[in-house]
């Protein structure tokens, strides 16, 4: 192999070829975003379009946070005991304490945004109108 035929043809091939392996990698990685992020997202466009107020915004922002959190702690624990790390026994009570966690952290959340019960059904009525469009 002639050694021009190495700077003229392999190396501006190999050149491309790596930088479009990072283009890929940073396109993939840009895209991943979770269920938390999108419904954020989505929130905030009702917030600034004037669909939801403030106070609405800031109590479903904290109900997907303590949700996300319930379900990644969730998935820990299945995959602790799909693994076998941790017993049935300690399996249920993980799980029952995690599911009192996020119970007590709902109650706390209704008592400091004291919404009535009608407000949140009609803020919901509004927020599953808008999905459906």
């Amino acid at each position: 192999m002639d050694p021009s035929n190495f700077f003229f043809f392999v190396l501006p091939l190999a050149i491309i070829i790596a930088f479009l392996v990072v283009v890929v990698f940073y396109l993939s990685r840009k895209n991943e975003e979770s269920n938390y992020e999108k419904e954020i997202k989505h929130l905030r466009k009702l917030l600034i379009k004037g669909k939801i107020d403030r106070k609405t915004f800031f109590y479903m922002r904290d109900n997907l946070k303590a949700e996300d959190l319930f379900l990644g702690e969730s998935k820990r624990l299945d995959e602790m005991r799909k693994h076998n790390n941790i017993d049935q026994l300690t399996y249920s009570r993980l799980k029952a304490a995690l599911q009192m966690a996020y119970n007590d952290k709902i109650v706390k959340r209704e008592e400091k945004y004291n919404f009535d019960k009608i407000d949140q059904y009609e803020n919901q009525v509004i927020i599953s109108k808008e999905v459906e469009k």
